[in-house]
């Protein structure tokens, strides 16, 4: 697996100099990752992570899966950071709670077009189910507010949690499924989208197997923008190229109004040719979008399962 960079114990008297006495860990976003913020942060709405907006300072979490963390830190090379105008000036291991393995690097970020120097710190955590990265990052400005004891006790306390099942991040989902027609759940993405597929638990392969994927979206779209959005929405169809609009046009779904579209396209990987039906659901103040992908000889038989789940799904 290759990982690209661009993703983004201290004593007990030091921990009480930064840390609330008895202080919890929280879980930012409902993340599997938590930790104590500095006194001053507060979690930033829908985004795993914290921030003092007035300091313009904010700790970022990164969920990645559990191989990752040999990866990054076996192959681990400051130039990468420093395409990034990151300098490291220190890098060290630390333990963790439980006895979880960790890196921490400590430099600064330049802002060439803003002419500003960021502090930086950068924990490379390696949990048993997964491998968190937690950045920290804000102007040297903000160092009397935020010293380097207080950020370094703070992310001393990152621990982790087991993810939650399928049927937990279902239930976080904004709709329901009255029938699943044969499709099981591959992926939740996040608390608004889930992917499904018809396979053996392997990453989907669309020349293969058919997928489906459901993502809830909040605002209106008005009538007369409805058939570009359509349009806009299926050319961004993921694992395809290619793809060609064969027909389509609104109509009703869950009586609701929507827009229907079917496309010819090709398989990014193998190039062999496959179908997507994409099907948009317009309601005043959010709106759901449904696509389909399956190889192309199968289609047919597979676009009964596809609209019996565009018909099965109901916003909570």
């Amino acid at each position: 697996m290759r990982l690209v960079f661009r993703i983004a114990a201290l004593v007990l008297p030091l921990l009480a100099l930064s840390l609330p006495a008895a202080a919890q860990a929280v879980f930012p976003n409902q993340s599997t990752i938590g930790l104590v913020p500095p006194q001053g942060m507060s979690e930033i709405p829908n985004v795993p992570g914290f921030q003092d907006r007035d300091a313009k300072a904010s700790i970022l979490v990164l969920e990645m899966p559990q191989p990752a963390f040999q990866e990054i830190t076996s192959h681990f090379a400051p130039q990468e950071l420093q395409k990034q105008n990151v300098t490291v000036e220190e890098r060290r291991d630390v333990e963790l709670a439980d006895g979880v393995k960790a890196v921490l690097l400590k430099g600064y970020q330049t802002i060439p077009n803003a002419g500003a120097t960021l502090k930086k710190w950068i924990l490379i955590a390696g949990g048993k189910q997964q491998t968190g990265m937690i950045t920290v990052q804000f102007p040297e400005e903000a160092s009397a507010r935020y010293p380097d004891k207080a950020v370094e006790a703070a992310l001393k306390t990152v621990v982790f949690r087991a993810p939650p099942s399928n049927e937990e991040l279902m239930a976080r989902l904004p709709f329901t499924f009255d029938d699943m027609e044969g499709y099981k759940v591959f992926k939740v993405l996040g608390a608004s989208a889930v992917l499904l597929t018809k396979g053996d638990g392997t990453e989907p392969d669309p020349a293969t197997q058919p997928f489906f994927i459901v993502a809830a979206g909040p605002g209106e779209v008005r009538e007369e923008e409805r058939e570009s959005v359509a349009k806009r929405a299926i050319a961004s169809v993921p694992g395809v190229k290619e793809l060609r609009v064969e027909r389509g046009g609104p109509l009703r779904i869950g009586g609701q109004p929507g827009y229907e579209l079917i496309a010819n396209a090709l398989d990014a990987k193998s190039g062999k040719p496959v179908k997507v039906a994409q099907w948009l659901r317009f309601g005043r103040t959010s709106n759901l979008r449904m696509v389909g992908v399956a190889p192309a000889s199968s289609f047919d038989a597979d676009f009964g399962g596809m609209r019996g789940l565009r018909d099965g799904i109901e916003l909570r």
